[in-house]
């Protein structure tokens, strides 16, 4: 079985909700430098996809709830 994050045209799916991860990513303005995933990505051959789905929260629900972001800021 192929791996979906090796596809050239991934789709990162639907997500409903801001995950703790999304939030941080977004309050990190995706900048991936000192970044848990970073890391845990560092020996796969495909990168974090978590900016994907930040746009794609950010397009269907809108910025994550101030409490949320001050929470991970």
């Amino acid at each position: 079985m192929n791996d979906p994050f090796e596809a050239d045209n991934l789709v990162v799916g639907t997500f409903k909700r801001w995950s703790a991860s999304a939030v941080e990513c977004y309050v990190r303005k995706a900048n991936c430098d000192g970044c848990y995933y970073k890391q845990f990505f560092s020996d796969r051959p495909y990168d974090c996809k978590m900016n994907l789905a930040v746009e794609q929260l950010l397009e269907s629900l809108g910025e994550p709830s101030p409490n949320m972001v001050s929470k991970l800021s």
